[in-house]
């Protein structure tokens, strides 16, 4: 979406689950279908050769700031030299399996990945590893498209509860799943139930980015605020002196998988709101919901920077690091990206969980989980390579390379000693997966939850409503899209 102009009022198709995968594909999915094939026939670099991350998509913005200026620096060691990985079992030679997953947000951890698997599962299997790595928005087209046409990569990165909206296409990894669980312990309870299908795993997590507000502490102070705002009512009262200052708040309310979503999701839930009730029936319109509403609706103007209404994932990082926003909730990327760059406000930075509402404080992020597609001529071989993959020989060396910016899935794997080295204030992002809240809380996070968030219904309820809706008027026509989706 732009990240300028008149949005204009946002209308979206009423979808059913096949409509939902149709509409995803479109002209645009069927040139993504084209780019997922020739990707599993495209040779992988060779070991010799340094791998190059994928580009990042350009985005307007309204700061001036590269996209990869969104993105946080490395920490130590780990990003000049791979730790050897974990042995596989088994040889794989004459396999070439494919993999699908989003252009990381840490430079330096795709060609780190690439030099893993080249150096470890390629070498110790004899397997061929083809990755492809693409923004975080166009991979549900991509996945569509290769469901559609039945062919396409072995293994894609799935986001929020994908596993749940793409079940009919994915193979039941449970057996991987109890062997994962060995090295990170039981799933935190809310990313088992984004994998978990009908008591069968559809999805393996593999990390969770966990989320705090980036704020100015010196614009505060000279706000008249000297700590972060405990609640979402003195946030926004704090965001219009800060406007007032020439320094607004920054959140998103466009069509991107993350920051929109952990935003909205959030503020509704704080009032007491939900889009469904504990036994997963359509509960949207309610007077909970209405107040959160109408909280945003009264205060974004005076408040927020207003072309937010179509930022993507990345025009909050730059517009924070270009100093055109006093506060965003992000993950810890740009506290990485300035501590880098030598930013002059860098110690000027403070890290602190989303503000409460009436009803408490609760906090989303952003789970990554892997799926192997039925498509697959190689389900066994993308099976060994998923065990692999989560194997601590594997996974720790990129979280440590990825400093704070991820979280283990499991207690064991989260509760390790590698957070010692980062710096005191980004462990407050240690603790974020025990406090997830996912899609469809305080519901199960089911397809029909999936195909709402798909369709960003609750996102567009707010952004409804800042556009010039009555709150009763957004929740209302909420409730309408929901019904098309429930029934």
């Amino acid at each position: 979406m732009p990240a300028h102009g008149d949005l204009g009022r946002r209308t979206v198709r009423s979808l059913t689950r096949r409509g939902f995968l149709q509409a995803t594909v479109g002209t645009t999915g069927l040139l993504l279908l084209s780019a997922c094939g020739s990707a599993t026939q495209a040779p992988a670099p060779k070991p010799t050769e340094a791998p190059k991350p994928a580009a990042p998509k350009p985005t307007d913005a309204p700061a001036a700031k590269p996209a990869a200026d969104a993105k946080p620096a490395a920490t130590a060691a780990p990003a000049t030299q791979a730790a050897p990985a974990a042995k596989a079992p088994i040889s794989l030679k004459g396999t070439t399996l494919s993999i699908l997953q989003w252009s990381n947000f840490v430079p330096d951890a795709d060609p780190f990945f690439q030099k893993q698997i080249q150096e470890g599962f390629m070498k110790d299997t004899g397997a061929q590893v083809n990755i492809e790595f693409i923004d975080q928005n166009t991979i549900a087209p991509k996945i569509s498209a290769a469901i559609q046409s039945g062919s396409g990569p072995d293994i894609i990165q799935f986001n929020h509860n994908w596993p749940h909206v793409y079940q009919e296409g994915l193979v039941d990894v449970s057996d991987v799943a109890e062997v994962v669980k060995r090295a990170t312990g039981d799933f935190y309870p809310g990313f088992d139930a984004y994998n978990k299908v009908d008591g069968k795993y559809l999805g393996i997590p593999h990390d969770f980015i966990g989320l705090a507000v980036h704020w100015r502490k010196s614009w505060f102070k000279e706000a008249g605020i000297e700590k972060f705002p405990t609640t979402f009512q003195e946030y926004f009262e704090a965001g219009k002196k800060l406007k007032a200052n020439g320094h607004p708040l920054g959140e998103s309310l466009g069509h991107s998988v993350g920051d929109p979503v952990f935003f909205t999701y959030p503020l509704m839930w704080s009032h007491g709101g939900a889009e469904v009730d504990a036994q997963g029936r359509l509960a949207i319109n309610t007077p909970e919901t209405v107040a959160a509403v109408k909280l945003l609706k009264d205060n974004w103007k005076d408040a927020f920077d207003e072309t937010g209404q179509g930022w993507d994932d990345s025009s909050n990082n730059r517009a924070f690091l270009a100093e055109t926003v006093a506060a965003t909730q992000n993950g810890a990327s740009i506290w990485w990206v300035a501590r880098k760059d030598k930013a002059p406000f860098f110690d000027d930075i403070g890290l602190d969980l989303l503000p409460a509402g009436p009803k408490g404080r609760f906090t989303m992020g952003q789970l990554w989980s892997l799926g192997i597609m039925k498509y697959s001529k190689n389900v066994d071989a993308a099976k060994e390579f998923i065990k692999w993959q989560m194997s601590d020989p594997v996974w720790m060396p990129l979280f440590e390379l990825m400093g704070s910016f991820i979280n283990g899935i499991g207690a064991k794997q989260n509760d390790n000693p590698i957070w010692e080295k980062f710096p005191p204030v980004t462990r407050v992002f240690k603790d974020a997966p025990a406090s997830f809240r996912g899609i469809g809380s305080p519901g199960p996070p089911t397809q029909k939850v999936g195909l709402a968030q798909a369709k960003y219904i609750i996102v567009d309820m707010f952004a409804k409503a800042v556009q010039g809706d009555s709150p009763e008027a957004a929740v209302a026509w909420a409730e309408a899209e929901m019904k098309s989706i429930y029934g």
